[in-house]
């Protein structure tokens, strides 16, 4: 039985071809894990940004909470003084 070596030559030109082929789908699919990779490093730079505005947020937030109870015990504290020593004068003055 004789092979045709033509026959062997074509078949070694398909082989090559659809290597060529794997090769291409195998570039493409690399870089588009690149392109994922790249996308996914930009998300964690955004995440952390907005983590770094949470916490800002928060700074801010804390900062206004302390401000309004320290203004609310100063309105207590005045509050106590006028009904400690203010409304016994007024009701004395004014007969209430």
């Amino acid at each position: 039985m004789a092979i045709d070596e033509n026959f062997l030559m074509s078949k070694i030109m398909e082989l090559n071809t659809a290597i060529a082929q794997i090769g291409g789908k195998i570039d493409g699919f690399l870089q588009s894990q690149n392109g994922m990779q790249a996308e996914i490093n930009g998300l964690k730079t955004r995440v952390g940004a907005v983590e770094g505005d949470i916490v800002v947020i928060k700074t801010g937030w804390s900062t206004i909470r302390n401000r309004i109870l320290g203004g609310s015990a100063v309105v207590s504290g005045i509050i106590g003084a006028f009904l400690t020593f203010g409304w016994p004068i007024l009701q004395k003055k004014f007969g209430l």
